[in-house]
């Protein structure tokens, strides 16, 4: 595991958050509002934030001023995306990167979902059609020991 900013976010109470990437339309008005109200807690939220609605959620969080862990599911980046750049800046982003390889692919991404799981203390879901890559880690999660929670 590597790592890049902040490393004290990952001794704070972390929340793993995920999204599918096809996800129905309706789901980002829940996803926001979900993002907003995180927002006024001491959560840190943990996620891959590649799917268009954890963007979303990542745009909000950065604009309420939350620090974030984002999960890679690739090795660190080079240079730091320039839309995390300030909070990066600020100490409020932590990379991790799971893997030391310069290219996403799938598997890379199930080891990354995986792992930010592992991190967190509670995991939320935003509602994913029963077909999902998100499926089987939701089911697996539900029936252990980490609370999980579809919004």
């Amino acid at each position: 595991m590597n790592l890049s900013g902040n490393k004290e976010l990952l001794n704070r109470c972390l929340v793993a958050f995920f999204a599918s990437r096809t996800a129905p339309p309706e789901v980002l008005n829940v996803a926001r509002k979900w993002a907003y109200n995180i927002a006024k807690t001491e959560m840190i939220v943990a996620s891959g934030f590649h799917s268009p609605i954890e963007r979303a959620v990542l745009d909000i969080l950065l604009a309420e001023g939350c620090s974030v862990v984002v999960t890679l599911g690739r090795s660190l980046y080079r240079r730091i995306p320039s839309h995390l750049q300030a909070a990066y800046d600020e100490g409020r982003v932590l990379f991790i990167s799971f893997r030391d390889y310069s290219q996403p692919s799938f598997s890379n991404s199930q080891l990354r979902n995986w792992a930010t799981a592992d991190l967190a203390t509670e995991v939320v879901f935003a509602p994913f059609d029963r077909r999902s890559q998100l499926a089987t880690l939701y089911h697996t999660l539900a029936n252990g020991m980490t609370r999980t929670i579809i919004l």
